[in-house]
């Protein structure tokens, strides 16, 4: 980041590594006649991004099977970041969640009958933002 230029350009492994440093995020989706943005509690694991949703959530329907958009960003008081990954999401199988319900996650309703999410990035673009 230069003085004159308050955003600079993450590269793949600082993207990575911020995104996997906080645990709320968004995903966009095309939804069904608009776009539409959902916020999820996600992990990162082996390069993908994973998020639970109900079996038969708006937020399945408008993602599993689409290309969607996710971002993580964090701001404090004189500097923030966001990573977008750009990728396509797929219902995770029930034989692969082993792993995944395992993992800490942040859980909003844990009586749910819920559906892992797989969300592979084809394309990360990640910025860092002096605020002052």
């Amino acid at each position: 980041m230069s003085e004159n230029n308050p955003i600079s350009k993450l590269d793949a492994h600082e993207s990575w590594a911020l995104i996997g440093s906080v645990r709320l995020g968004r995903v966009s989706s095309p939804g069904s006649e608009t776009p539409d943005i959902h916020p999820v509690s996600y992990i990162v694991r082996a390069g993908k991004i994973y998020f639970r949703t109900a079996k038969d959530s708006r937020l399945s329907r408008e993602t599993v099977g689409f290309d969607v958009a996710f971002e993580a960003a964090w701001q404090e008081a004189d500097h923030a970041w966001s990573v977008v990954a750009l990728g396509t999401a797929r219902a995770v199988e029930p034989t692969e969640r082993d792993v995944l319900d395992e993992m800490p996650i942040l859980d909003f309703a844990p009586t749910i009958d819920d559906l892992w999410v797989e969300i592979t990035p084809n394309e990360l673009r990640g910025r860092r933002f002096n605020l002052i």
